[in-house]
């Protein structure tokens, strides 16, 4: 069966917006660039409606489209490398509607690498230019009525080597090119051409210098009105010294008629050294603005925004968004930028007397975008969707492609406060409230201030005491009076005092917030009074007085909690006085505990028709649980529950009606008011482990249909999934806590909260100054806000419909409120690991893959095979497991039972987890567990686990060894060529019972093989290029006091099968003490090789399979005839040639003395389609899966993933 291509998960490389013309079903379409093919997505529905072969081989590196902001009126420019084809408006539709699956055979190749390439907006005929990596322009024209295309090479003044380039079209036969080189310089470049004839011209107008590296991105600026009034474009670089630059192109207006004298163009390597001064003044001219510090890491590429119609009488608002290797999206704003002519100052050629910068002008970061996992934005496209607003589109590493707004100067749309209810239709949505809003209010600008009276009953700061100084010692007078005695003088000092400072006067100042709605906001002040928000924006906020007698109550001390869903708030102070509002009755006393609340929790319960609040209390080991009838208000019971010791309540929530309390230690209590209110006897899993304060407990919605579940969250940057259920048969613990699932997030650690949205889990919390709402079961970022951190009093809420956000706080003395209506960007396409994948492993019911990263993280994936790919994405990530601290270097599964399975996991630092993946409830419906962890470490912990295999019995007889039920056998190997192995079960954790020690050499592969007859042993490959058996049943090692009884083991067989390292594996069992080894090399060989028993019988190679190293193979399929009894086997090898291929051997057997033998290894001539290429990069390894109907799936890994038909 021939290979063919079947998924592609890789870094997006290419996007470019396309709009249709009106009536041509969604307007609006994306171009994304994804390997070798090209896709199209609506980007309103985010539906992915067709996808195109484009190359052969070659990955897309960009797209261009003709007209206007992508007005998709003439042609679409596709390249990569060298390659380029060209489409036009008929070629698109043909894509859409799936007439066209391949343009493969309009591929051209042109001399040089492509950089950029720019298609004339002035007439369609025009064509479109090419800038290749030596500074050498294309001109290529499609021919009429035909596919061919006439491909002119203009001249070039330049020859430099380039690593980035931007084409502007200024005319109809002129072009602009930035071009910035690999030196560190950027030359602005003009061509002139004639498309009727080969008349051109070329000339160098500017060399910049400045940089520091190699330029990585270059854009020149649409024209824009200058602050002298004058039209002008500008220059935005960026660079490998991590700064951003923008240059002044304004004498290009002057039209000089003599090009710059040739020593004013000298280059330097951009590396340091001395740079000549004429250059050097002149880049330092024309450098208006320099930015630095907003990345965390190198700078890919830069674009303007600017107004979408610009006003030509004033100067023109000029933002920059700068695209980093930390993932990120920057928003620069150009601030003070002005020109005036300098005083005694001489023109010279270029008239750069005019440059003078008053004064110089700078780069203000405005905001950060953080859309992206892993590393690295490879791809963007800019489309203005208004005046001040645009739309940015941006691909990672990660292969996700999200789509947001970017405001001019970050500006929000509407900045008074507006309530829109929240259960409108997002149609409904006034177009204000599509984006993000924020404003900040002080206290005096919602409430009038108290009178004079009223603050001077308040307590003032005491004064400061006069501190009594003694006077410093002078020396006796030698000059002066004769009557004067020194004595007296010396006596006459006095000491001097300190000047009495005056009261400082108290001011009110914002305390504590609660929610009333769920974007509504009621707070208390520092002066015990209380505010809530007005229904509408025009109307003033309200302020609430408190019953008589109780004025003061909430002065300098109150605690508040919300009730959004019935508008309740409740309220408590230091007397003890417990408050409640409502929007019927204003604020009324219900009861009072007589000690100071120290919290204040509500405690949701659907489906009752009474309200829960735990009272906590300072100096007292009880709380006190208020219920609450909302209908009456009036019928207030208190229930009061002892704590257990040292216990701080943090948070509180009710499943299956139990009350569950979370403290400050991480540490959780169980209570049944229907039982007394008496705590319940826990037993908690002892996998649930929690280092920090648990902040929230949510019950999952019955809507899931999970009874008994419940999450909560930690500031330890976690979040667990546990079921509570009775068990009526144990007395001494009659609540048993299990948990199904604990998993850390990407930020952190300050974890505050979470909820449901639907059937996804929405968290939030803080890392550093940041406040970030996390779609944990869609791995998205929804809100993202600069507060400051944690330490200041704040309210949130999740706004129910489009996945909302409301999020008050206190930052600088004043109200701040962020609030918007949807989640910060749409994700046209989900990603996966930004980082290469290291290691993979498929299930053994192959229903999920693992996958691990040089981001450390491990991500479990679900393949439909049966799925459209055009109708949505095949691999869908069900879990992200974040616990490892240093690279994952293999990843195992194992059968646990029927429900659950088994993950091993091992890499850097000695690191080995073992994970229990179990189902669990959400969208995805799967949990995990890190159930053990490896203790057994060497004095340093500087290994790397560099392979292991597990061996799963449930029979002690099948190896030998085993001493109980259920457990597994586990072969390590490290990066000190010693092997170690242990017994694994889940009540004992690990056992060691073996070691051994290989040669100098490292050993790259390990496995366990059981037979039948030969009983068990290990195989390992290793970089010498041998294949090793070792014994399992050595002799017991006496030598170390530490490894007493353990078993020694020994090399009893060894091979050489490769020139160097073995750096991939597979084996195959055949016959009943028979093994088939595969083998990729170092030496780009595939070997085969026969073990039977314990000896290496037969062996057979390829020796130059492919192009480069083989860094992955995996048998596939295999068919067997007893009538002669031979076998065809198949396996397929990938390679850092990028070459996927497919091997077929015959294996010839004989019965010799009633037992089979292999006695013939024979390979079988290679068939067209029995390989292609991927466009996977640095691909690290092969994995198979067995599909539906029996087909057999090759997935291959790297940078990305990519899935063949096998």
């Amino acid at each position: 069966m021939a290979i063919q291509h079947a998924y592609t998960l890789n870094p997006i490389t290419a996007l470019a917006h396309y709009r249709r013309a009106e009536g041509a079903g969604k307007f609006e379409l994306l171009l994304v660039g994804e390997g070798a093919f090209l896709k199209i997505y609506e980007v309103e529905s985010s539906n992915l409606i067709a996808q195109c072969r484009v190359f052969n081989s070659q990955t897309v590196h960009g797209i261009a489209v003709q007209g206007e902001e992508g007005s998709g009126d003439g042609l679409i420019s596709i390249w990569g490398g060298r390659s380029f084809t060209l489409l036009d408006d008929i070629d698109l539709a043909n894509i859409i509607s799936s007439d066209v699956s391949s343009l493969v055979s309009n591929e051209k190749v042109a001399p040089d690498w492509l950089l950029a390439c720019a298609i004339s907006p002035f007439n369609a005929s025009g064509g479109c230019i090419f800038i290749t990596a030596h500074s050498v322009a294309l001109h290529v024209l499609p021919l009429d009525g035909s596919k061919q295309m006439s491909v002119r090479r203009l001249s070039s003044p330049s020859r430099s080597i380039l690593y980035s380039a931007n084409i502007v079209w200024t005319s109809e036969s002129s072009i602009m090119v930035a071009a910035g080189t690999v030196f560190g310089e950027i030359e602005i470049i003009a061509l002139k051409m004639s498309i009727t004839d080969s008349t051109e011209s070329s000339e160098v107008l500017f060399t910049f210098t400045g940089h520091e590296g190699s330029i990585f991105g270059v854009q020149i600026s649409p024209e824009i009105t200058g602050p002298d009034g004058q039209l002008t474009r500008l220059l935005a670089s960026c660079s490998d010294d991590r700064t951003i630059r923008l240059w002044d192109l304004s004498p290009l207006n002057s039209h000089p008629k003599d090009p710059p004298p040739a020593k004013e163009l000298l280059k330097d390597t951009g590396f340091g050294g001395v740079v000549p001064d004429s250059q050097g003044i002149f880049s330092d001219k024309l450098c208006i603005a320099t930015g630095m510090g907003g990345h965390a890491s190198r700078i890919w590429q830069v674009k303007f925004v600017t107004p979408r119609n610009p006003e030509l009488e004033k100067a023109t608002r000029v933002n920059v968004i700068s695209f980093g290797e930390d993932s990120t999206v920057q928003q620069w704003a150009l601030d003070g930028w002005s020109k005036g002519p300098s005083e005694n100052s001489t023109r010279d050629g270029l008239g750069l007397e005019k440059l003078t910068l008053k004064p110089k002008a700078t780069l203000t970061h405005i905001q950060e975008f953080s859309h992206h996992t892993g590393k690295h934005i490879w791809s963007s496209s800019l489309l203005a969707t208004g005046q001040l607003r645009s739309r940015l589109a941006t691909g990672g590493a990660d292969g996700a492609v999200s789509v947001f707004d970017i405001l001019l100067d970050g500006q929000q749309v509407e900045q008074e406060i507006g309530q829109v209810a929240h259960d409108s239709p997002a149609d409904e949505l006034p177009e204000s409230h599509r984006h993000a809003r924020s404003w900040i209010k002080s206290l005096d600008d919602l409430i009038e201030p108290l009178p004079p009276a009223a603050i001077a009953q308040e307590p003032v700061e005491d004064p400061v005491e006069p501190v009594e100084e003694p006077a410093v010692q002078q020396a006796p007078v030698v000059a002066g009076s004769k009557d004067e005695n020194p004595e007296d003088s010396s006596k006459s000092k006095k000491k001097k005092k300190k000047k009495k400072k005056p009261a400082v006067a108290p001011k009110d100042a914002f305390n504590k917030y609660a929610l009333v709605g769920s974007n509504k906001v009621l707070f208390t002040t520092n002066f015990g009074r209380v505010v809530v928000q007005s229904n509408t924006s025009t109307d003033p906020w309200l302020e609430l007085s408190l019953p008589a007698g109780s004025e003061s109550d909430l002065k300098s001390y109150s605690v508040v909690t919300g009730i959004p869903d019935h508008g309740i708030a409740i309220l408590a102070g230091a007397n003890g006085k417990v408050f409640m509002h409502s929007p019927s009755r204003g604020i009324k006393q219900i009861a009072n505990l007589k000690h100071k609340v120290a919290g204040l929790f509500y405690i949701p319960r659907p489906g009752h028709d009474t309200l829960l609040v735990l009272a906590t209390l300072l100096g007292s080991s009880g709380a006190s649980v208020i219920t609450l009838r909302p209908a009456s208000l009036e019928k207030v019971t208190v229930q009061s529950i002892n704590l257990p010791p040292a216990f701080v309540v943090t948070s509180a929530g009710e499943v299956s009606d139990l009350i569950i309390l979370g403290s400050r230690n991480g540490k959780i209590a169980v209570y049944n008011l229907d039982a007394g209110a008496s705590e319940q006897m826990v037993d908690i899993d002892d996998n649930f482990k929690c280092r920090d304060a648990i902040t929230s407990v949510i019950r999952v919605p019955d809507s899931l249909e999970t009874p008994g579940h419940f999450v909560v969250t930690s500031r330890d940057g976690t979040y667990a999934i546990l079921l509570a259920f009775v068990n009526p048969l144990d007395a001494e613990a009659l609540v048993l806590l299990k948990l199904v699932h604990q998993a850390s997030l990407p930020f952190g650690p300050m974890i505050e909260g979470a909820a449901y949205c639907d059937e996804s889990l929405i968290v939030n919390g803080f890392r550093s100054t940041t406040f970030i709402v996390w779609n944990e079961t869609e791995q998205r970022e929804i809100c993202r806000v600069d507060c400051g951190g944690a330490h200041r009093s704040y309210v949130y809420s999740l706004l129910p419909q489009n996945g909302g956000t409301f999020f008050a706080y206190t930052k600088a003395s004043k109200l701040h409120i962020h609030e918007q209506y949807h989640p910060s960007h749409n994700v046209l396409k989900t990603g996966g690991h930004g980082r290469e994948i290291k290691t993979c492993a498929v299930s053994p019911d192959q229903l999920f893959i693992a996958t691990a990263a040089e981001d450390t993280n491990i991500r479990i994936w679900d393949y439909d095979d049966a799925h459209d790919e055009v109708d949505g994405d095949r691999l869908q990530c069900y879990l992200t497991l974040r616990k490892h601290s240093a690279g994952v270097q293999h990843l195992q599964w194992a059968a646990s039972s029927e429900s659950s399975h088994y993950l091993f996991s091992g890499g850097g630092c000695e690191e080995f987890y073992v994970w229990a993946i179990m189902a669990a409830p959400g969208k995805k419906g799967l949990g995990a567990v890190c159930e053990a962890t490896l203790d057994d470490l060497s004095e340093d912990r500087d290994l790397r686990i560099m392979g292991f295999d597990v061996h799963a019995t449930s029979n002690p007889v099948e190896i030998g060894l085993a001493k109980s039920p259920s457990m597994y056998l586990i072969a390590i190997a490290f990066s000190d060529s010693t092997i170690r192995a242990y017994w694994y079960t889940q009540a004992y954790g690990f056992e060691k019972f073996g070691h051994g020690r290989y040669t100098s050499s490292c050993i790259t592969q390990i496995k366990v093989l059981i037979s039948e007859e030969s009983g068990s042993m290990i195989l390992t490959a290793s970089t010498d290029g041998h294949l090793a058996t070792w014994g399992m049943d050595g002799d017991d090692d006496d030598d170390d006091d530490d490894d007493v009884g353990l078993t020694n083991f020994s090399v009893t067989k060894r091979i050489k099968v490769h020139q160097s390292a073995i750096l991939s594996l597979d084996t195959l069992p055949i016959g009943p003490d028979g093994f088939l080894i595969a083998t990729g090399g170092d030496d780009n060989a595939v070997s085969l090789t026969y073990l039977s028993s314990d000896e290496f019988a037969l062996r057979l190679a390829v020796p130059s399979a492919h192009a480069a190293a083989v860094s992955g193979l995996s048998f596939v399929t295999h068919s067997h005839d007893s009538a002669d009894q031979t076998g065809i086997f198949r396996i397929c090898t990938v390679g850092g040639d990028q070459k996927v291929k497919s091997w077929a051997f015959k294996v010839m057997a004989e019965l010799e003395q009633g037992r089979f033998k292999i006695s013939e290894l024979v390979w079988q001539e290679q068939e067209v389609g029995d390989k292609t290429t991927t466009n996977v990069a640095d691909a690290a390894g092969l994995a198979s899966i067995a599909g539906g109907c029996g087909h057999t799936h090759c997935l291959v890994y790297g940078n990305g993933m990519e899935i063949f038909d096998a």
